[in-house]
C-alpha cells in the first residue's frame, strides 16, 4: 500500500492552486481599482460574455463557444515595438545587464519578411499576446495565444486600414479574440486568431491574412538560421512580470481551460488532446496537420495545440505522421 501524503505535503499541494488563483484574483482587482481611479470602469466581470460590451449577435447560432477569460477587456495590453537590438547581442546584452532577457534554450515566434528577419520572445508575448510590429515594410499584428500555444502573424493592413488590436477579454474555444480600436464613436468587431476572420461586430466574415515563414522554435535555432535576425528591445517595465508567467504546467495538464466546441475524438493514428501540431495551408485550402519537426519547410503554417486546431479546422485537415508516440 503507498504510503499517504505528509500533512505538509498534502497542504503544500492545496496551497499552489489556491495561491494561483488569490494572485488572479488580485490582479484583477487591482486592475479594477485603478480603473475606477481614473474614472473608468473596466468591461468585463471575467465570466459573462456579455458584459464585455461587444456585440455578440453575430455568434449566434455559429459553432465555437465563447467565454470569459477571467480578466476584463484591456486587461492584457499590447506591444508596439518602437526599437530593436541585434541578436546577435543578445549574449553580450545578457551578461552586462545580468539579465536574461532571451537565452539559447526559450521559445522565440520567428518570421522574414521583405528579407528583414525578427523574433519575439514567447516570454514577451505570454504577457502581451499581441505585438504590433513593422517588419520589411510591411505593418504586421504577431499574436500568440499562450492557452492553444498557437503563433499567427497577421498583415494587419485590412481594406485599406492599418488596424490596432486590443486583447478582448474573451476567447472563442479557447482561443485568442482580438478586437479592432478606433476614435469616439468606433464600434469594434471581434477577430478569431485562429478562425482567421472577423467573429461578430459590423466586420463580421472579414478574413484575417496569416503570412508565410511564421515559426516556433528554440532562440539558438533561430540565431544559427538567421544570424542578422533582431529582437524587440527590452521592456525594462515588464521585466517581473515575464519572468513570472509561464503556462509549462498548464500544457502538461491534459486539457483545455476552457470549453470547446468539438472535443478531438480518441484515436491511435491522430494526435493527443495538448499534443503540438503545425498546420500547413494547401493549394485547395484544405490544411495537412503534422508534428512540427516533420512539416514542410514553405507557405502559411500554424502551429498549435492539436485541441485547438481541431475545433476550428478539424473538417478541413488531414494527418500525417501521428501513427507513432506524441514527440515531446
Amino acid at each position: 500500500m503507498p504510503d499517504s501524503p505528509s500533512p505538509s505535503r498534502a497542504g503544500l499541494g492545496l496551497a499552489v492552486p489556491i495561491a494561483l488563483a488569490a494572485i488572479g484574483s488580485i490582479a484583477v482587482l487591482g486592475f479594477a481599482l485603478a480603473g475606477l481611479l481614473s474614472g473608468e470602469r473596466p468591461l468585463g466581470d471575467g465570466r459573462d460574455p456579455a458584459s464585455y460590451g461587444f456585440d455578440l449577435s453575430g455568434l449566434a447560432g455559429q459553432p465555437g463557444i465563447v467565454s470569459g477569460s477571467g480578466n476584463p477587456r484591456d486587461f492584457l495590453q499590447p506591444l508596439t515595438v518602437t526599437t530593436t537590438m541585434p541578436g546577435a547581442s543578445m549574449a553580450e546584452w545578457n551578461a552586462t545587464q545580468r539579465a536574461k532577457y532571451v537565452v539559447s534554450t526559450d521559445r522565440v515566434v520567428g518570421l522574414t519578411l521583405g528579407g528583414e528577419s525578427r523574433a519575439w520572445p514567447l516570454s514577451v508575448l505570454n504577457v502581451h499576446e499581441v505585438i504590433h510590429d513593422t517588419l520589411g515594410g510591411v505593418p504586421i499584428a504577431v499574436t500568440y495565444s499562450p492557452l492553444c500555444d498557437s503563433a499567427v502573424v497577421f498583415d494587419r493592413r485590412i481594406d485599406g486600414r492599418t488596424m490596432d488590436f486590443g486583447i478582448s477579454g474573451l476567447v472563442l474555444d479557447c482561443n485568442l479574440l482580438l478586437y479592432d480600436r478606433g476614435g469616439e464613436g468606433h464600434v469594434p468587431s471581434l477577430w478569431s486568431q485562429l478562425g482567421l476572420r472577423a467573429v461578430s461586430g459590423p466586420r463580421a466574415g472579414t478574413p484575417l491574412q496569416p503570412l508565410s515563414g511564421v515559426r516556433i522554435e528554440s532562440w539558438k535555432e533561430w540565431l544559427a538560421a538567421h544570424p542578422t535576425t533582431t529582437v524587440p528591445t527590452p521592456d525594462d517595465a515588464m521585466r517581473k512580470r515575464i519572468k513570472a508567467t509561464s503556462y509549462e504546467r498548464y500544457w502538461l495538464g491534459g486539457k483545455p481551460m476552457f470549453a470547446v466546441s468539438r472535443a478531438v475524438p480518441p484515436g491511435a493514428d491522430r494526435p493527443n488532446t495538448m499534443e503540438r501540431i503545425m498546420a500547413t495551408l494547401q493549394p485547395d485550402g484544405t490544411w495537412l496537420v503534422t508534428e512540427p519537426a516533420s512539416a514542410p519547410v514553405e507557405g502559411v503554417q500554424i502551429p498549435c495545440l492539436w485541441f485547438a486546431w481541431h475545433a476550428f479546422h478539424g473538417d478541413r485537415s488531414t494527418l500525417r505522421g501521428f501513427d507513432g508516440p506524441p514527440a515531446r
